[in-house]
Order: structure tokens, then C-alpha cells, then sequence
């Protein structure tokens, strides 16, 4: 196999322009009415929910609210659960680390095989043991996955036979340099035709497919990456995988009609399909565009304002089971009156606020405001990073279903 049996490596452009480019301006539009802190409080919920989503695609079913509890080293006691728990862990980890690093590294080529490469090393090097060895279908042989090592073992996924593993490094460095952000946005720096290629580096490099196992996660970290590079993550509030596994049926079958052959001569002049890719790219751009309206719309002010009261009201009243009302079985949920609700609104409208507030906020006497405090922190509706900071707003997954409808839970293809 040669460099030349990924062409084509870019879609039709004039084919996918507009949408890109009426992405970015929607993009663009999600949250800014928000409070910076409560954007950031979505973010934060966000994380959690790209990787139920990403973890899911794979199969992996490990239910928000056990990511929460894992993230704050809850485990379960039983083994299948807690490495799902552990491996939710490390997805969410390698977000942050991520993230921090493209905060540190504006210009970095997500693309390069050393950052996709790191990632998968983030990823892997906090993974269950049970989650690192792959096996055969028929169970004929193991191998091992290191973290941020390329295979070295050949591999089919479906009907597609994945390239030899001697060539990974020259077809990963082909790839960076064809799919390098800097170059589109050079061109584009408006961000529409870095997302017009998006699409194409998302399936080759699945199609390369470098890891052993987990190379679902890297690419939708990477892809998540690229977004945040090409100027359109809005900040992350908005998550990718949330659409994937939405629609997981149809997105297995383009990734697969992307790897066919090139069926005519009129399909192209590489060795695989160009309509296939084609077919993909817009998948993909649709995909994107869907949940950046969806997210627009939930994160609208006067909406968002009105379901997040609701939600408190119903708390004041009791209409809440316990189950609905708690954040996971063995976690009671705390008794909630109407200063809360006020707190909380303030928080949400004005973003933190410092303790010597909240009897301004509330009416109450310091001692019982302390106490409303310190249930509120231990429930996670609010956060303070020390005992004598600001108060900020969170939004914790149990609170999700009330709050931003549909963000997890049915409705899966």
C-alpha cells in the first residue's frame, strides 16, 4: 500500500462551502448572552456529557451521573462498573489535558502524529487493564495496547482491511501535513473551510486507524481539538459526539461508504471513493450544525432562566422523587426552600458571588445561610474552590434532564 491509497483526502469543497460557513456564524451566536461563569458551569457539565457519548459509541454505557462520581473517586464496588467508571475517568482527563494544552499552544497542528499520538498516550495511560489488551473475535490472540504507541499488528474493522502497520508513521505525517489547520485558515481564517476538511481528516484517520484499540476516542478527540483550533468549539458548549451517537446507525454506515472504492470513473481520481467522502463530510457538517442549534436554543437566557426556576420550584414543593431529586443512589437529596432558589438565579444571572452575599441574597441569618451553603456545595449545585471563595454556579448531571432537556437519555439511532 502506498501514500496514494488514501487519495482522495479532500472533499469537493464548492459542495460543502455554505454550510461550513453558516456553521461558523451560528456557532458563533451559542451562550453569548450567558454570564461568562455560567458558560464555563455548562462547559464543565459538557465534559462529562461528550464523554458519555464518545464512551458510547463504542458500546461503553456509564450513565453521567457514575462519570460524576467517578470524577470525584465515588467507585463502584462491582469490577465491570467501576473499569467503565475508571475509563470515563480517563476520557474526561485527557478533555482537560487537551485543552490546557491548546491554551498554552494556539498555533499547534493538531493533526501532527505526536499530538494524536499523545493523546491516545493521555487516554491509554490512565485506562483499566481489563481495557488494554485486544483480542481476536475468535479469541485466537491478544495483543497489548500501549499507550501512545502506534500498532504493530494489522487489523480488519468491518469490511475495511486497515493499512499495513509498517506504513502508519508515513501515511500519519501525510496526514498532518494535508490536514494542518494553519494551512485552511490561512486560506479561510474565518474557520469555514478548516471545516469544509474536517470531516476528511475525522474518517482517513480512522480509516489509518494507528492504534490498537481506541482509535474511535482519539479521532473524536482530535476532531474536537481541530474544532477548538479552527475558531468554532464555541468554547465547548457545544459536543460533537452528542450527534454522533445520536445518530450512530447512519454514522457507522457513512464512515463505511467512505471507505469504498472509487466505484467509475466519474467518482474521482484516487483509489476510494469520492462521493463516499463527500457523503461523510456533509453527514458531518449536518451533524455539527444540528447541535450547535440545539445548544443555542437550550442556552437561550429567558428559557434557560425559566426551566432552571422551574426546576427549583419543584424542589421547594417536593414534586421531585427522591430518585429524581438525588445525585445517585446513597446520595439523599437535601431539602430545598426558596432562598436557595434566589441564591441560585443570582448566581446564574450575575455569575459568583462572595459568601458575606448570601445573606444580603437570601434574607437569612448567617448560621442558617451557612447551612443552605454548605447543602447546596455537598449536593454540587454550587462550587467554591476554598472555604472562603466565591460561590459559583454548577450544573451537576442529575440537574440535566430539568434544566437542558434532551441533552442525554433517548432518542439514540
Amino acid at each position: 500500500m502506498s501514500l496514494i491509497a488514501m487519495e482522495p483526502l479532500l472533499p469537493t469543497v464548492a459542495l460543502l462551502r455554505s454550510r461550513a460557513a453558516e456553521l461558523v456564524r451560528e456557532a458563533a451566536d451559542v451562550g453569548r448572552h450567558l454570564h461568562p461563569a455560567t458558560l464555563e458551569a455548562v462547559t464543565e457539565l459538557l465534559r462529562t456529557i461528550n464523554c458519555y457519548y464518545s464512551n458510547l459509541i463504542e458500546g461503553h454505557d456509564t450513565h453521567p451521573i457514575a462519570i460524576e462520581r467517578a470524577m470525584a473517586g465515588e467507585l463502584s464496588a462491582e469490577s465491570a462498573t467501576r473499569d467503565l467508571q475508571v475509563e470515563a475517568k480517563a476520557h474526561i482527563e485527557a478533555q482537560r489535558a487537551i485543552e490546557a494544552r491548546m491554551s498554552h499552544e494556539p498555533a499547534l497542528n493538531v493533526c501532527e502524529p505526536a499530538f494524536i499520538r499523545w493523546i491516545h498516550e493521555e487516554f491509554y495511560r490512565r485506562m483499566p487493564a481489563e481495557f488494554t489488551v485486544v483480542r481476536n473475535p475468535d479469541g485466537s490472540r491478544e495483543e497489548l495496547v500501549i499507550p501512545g504507541a502506534l500498532r504493530h499488528f494489522d487489523v480488519r474493522v468491518g469490511q475495511h482491511v486497515a493499512p499495513d502497520s509498517a506504513e502508519l508513521e508515513i501515511l500519519l505525517q501525510r496526514f498532518a501535513t494535508v490536514y494542518d489547520p494553519a494551512v485552511h485558515l490561512a486560506r479561510d481564517p474565518t474557520g469555514a473551510l478548516a471545516l469544509t476538511v474536517l470531516g476528511a481528516a475525522h474518517h482517513r484517520l480512522l480509516w489509518v486507524h494507528p492504534f490498537g484499540d481506541g482509535n474511535g476516542r482519539v479521532t473524536r478527540l482530535m476532531t474536537d481539538a481541530y474544532l477548538r483550533r479552527a475558531g468554532v468549539g464555541a468554547h465547548g458548549l457545544w459536543t460533537l459526539s452528542r450527534g454522533l451517537a445520536r445518530a450512530r446507525v447512519r454514522y457507522k454506515g457513512e464512515l463505511a461508504a467512505a471507505d469504498e472504492l472509487r466505484r467509475n470513473d466519474y467518482d474521482g481520481r484516487g483509489p476510494l471513493s469520492q462521493r463516499g467522502l463527500d457523503a461523510f463530510c456533509t453527514f458531518f457538517l449536518e451533524i455539527c450544525l444540528d447541535q450547535i442549534r440545539y445548544m443555542s436554543g437550550i442556552l437561550a437566557v429567558d428559557r434557560l432562566t425559566e426551566r432552571f426556576s422551574a426546576y427549583c420550584r419543584a424542589r421547594e414543593g417536593g414534586l421531585l422523587s427522591e430518585a429524581e431529586a438525588s445525585p445517585g443512589p446513597g446520595r439523599p437529596r437535601i431539602g430545598f426552600r426558596p432562598e436557595a432558589t434566589r441564591l441560585l438565579r443570582t448566581m446564574l444571572a450575575q455569575g459568583p458571588i462572595r459568601r458575606e452575599q448570601v445573606e444580603d441574597i437570601t434574607g437569612l441569618a448567617d448560621r442558617t445561610g451557612r447551612r443552605m451553603v454548605r447543602a447546596l456545595l455537598d449536593e454540587g449545585l454550587i462550587a467554591s474552590e476554598t472555604p472562603r471563595a466565591p460561590l459559583r454556579l454548577r450544573f451537576p448531571a442529575h440537574v440535566a434532564p430539568y434544566v437542558f432537556p434532551g441533552l442525554y437519555g433517548s432518542g439514540l439511532a
